[in-house]
């Protein structure tokens, strides 16, 4: 489509009419400014004047007299041209022609109004085409970065999808497994309480089972009076109830704690320490707590005392592993400020050194039989439940764990 300034140049050529060079001078003002060149005919479409760049689009020879031979896009267009002349129409155009070396131009072929001439004009469109060009390859690589783009989102969004899925299905499956794993840690601890249980029971079934047979006896050979009967019952009955208590101790120690509460420290570790110390006597492994009255901690009593019982096992395997004649375990209890730290320090001979950092890692052991689930799940326990801090320490006869809520 031709632009406004150059039909407004075919209204001033039609309005002023007049001769060839009236119209040559008016076209040669206006073009002089723009991009338009120009070839003038007559009906008989014989050239009469040209603008002086008009070699830009046309080859021009001195032996050349045709509008053909000049403009040779109007061959085969001669019938649009008759229908010019013949006033059926005012003018055509033929857009966007490719002129060497890279121009582009419209041609449009326009009647005269007041005198019998053609004017062919040409417009130099090659900076607009070639932006339109550029635009054009611009919106398709645009389009293709958008199509590209939406297929990368596409993508993404399956792979997020599929991760998600993955994850989901991976961290169900590790609830589950560290389910197991606190499961079966919970089981060793109770062969562990099972163990100290038969220890404990040992002496008072030794001494129900000796009454018993003195009651027997007496029977037997007519010795017995109701008061030694009534004596040796109460003592049977006695040692009943020191049994019972401490499978009650026992089923309260694997009870877990509903709710946080304030517990006294060194009053907890000492019910603690009452089921498990003979066990530990027979080993003659000295148990030791020592410290703070006052000390309290806001958490869980049971979890914290199986954390403990866990690092107590563990100073037994010790030395089980490198017996000596002065074994001991020391528990000493510090209230600091808003702070409670407990240490737990034995004289087993430590942890190896390259151990110490990872020591509280799933599957860390330094057992030849070990799970590596103990401390890792009582990290978990002070950590993630009760807010608090657990590290190890090496010392010249053994290893310390700290404790600190």
């Amino acid at each position: 489509m031709f632009t406004l300034k150059i039909q407004a140049l075919f209204n001033i050529i039609n309005r002023q009419g007049g001769g060839t060079m009236r119209n040559k001078e008016i076209v040669d003002a206006i073009c002089m400014h723009h991009l338009y060149e120009y070839i003038m005919v007559n009906y008989e479409l014989k050239i009469l004047q040209t603008s002086e760049n008009i070699y830009k689009y046309c080859e021009l020879q001195e032996e050349v007299a045709g509008l053909f031979d000049y403009v040779p896009e109007l061959i085969g267009m001669e019938i649009s041209l008759e229908d010019i002349i013949e006033n059926k129409r005012s003018n055509f155009v033929i857009p966007m022609v490719f002129k060497a070396p890279e121009s582009y131009v419209n041609i449009r072929i326009q009647k005269g109004i007041h005198s019998e001439i053609i004017i062919i004009l040409f417009e130099n469109i090659t900076e607009i085409t070639k932006a339109q060009r550029n635009l054009r390859q611009v919106n398709n690589e645009n389009m293709l970065l958008v199509k590209e783009i939406a297929d990368k989102n596409r993508q993404l969004k399956q792979f997020n999808n599929e991760m998600y899925r993955l994850v989901k299905e991976e961290m169900a499956k590790n609830v589950e497994k560290q389910h197991m794993l606190e499961l079966q840690t919970r089981h060793a601890q109770m062969g562990e309480m099972i163990s100290m249980i038969t220890h404990q029971w040992k002496q008072p079934l030794s001494v129900i089972q000796t009454v018993g047979t003195l009651l027997k006896i007496k029977v037997e050979s007519n010795a017995y009076t109701p008061e030694l009967f009534t004596e040796k019952i109460d003592n049977i009955i006695n040692q009943a109830k020191h049994m019972n208590n401490t499978v009650k101790d026992f089923q309260y120690f694997f009870t877990p704690s509903k709710e946080k509460v304030v517990f006294p420290v060194k009053e907890t570790i000492s019910s603690l320490l009452g089921l498990i110390q003979m066990e530990y006597r027979l080993e003659n492994i000295d148990i030791i707590l020592e410290g703070s009255d006052e000390a309290s901690i806001h958490g869980y009593a049971n979890e914290y005392n199986q954390v403990i019982l866990s690092i107590l096992t563990n100073a037994k395997d010790a030395f089980q592993a490198n017996p000596h004649s002065h074994m001991k375990i020391i528990l000493k209890v510090e209230q600091k400020e808003s702070q409670t730290l407990l240490s737990i320090e034995d004289n087993a001979g430590g942890v190896p050194d390259e151990l110490v950092e990872t020591l509280f890692s799933q599957y860390v052991t330094t057992k030849k039989n070990g799970s590596g689930l103990g401390l890792h799940i009582a990290q978990r326990v002070i950590t993630d439940n009760m807010g608090g801090k657990i590290w190890i320490e090496n010392r010249e006869a053994g290893a310390v764990f700290y404790i600190l809520i």
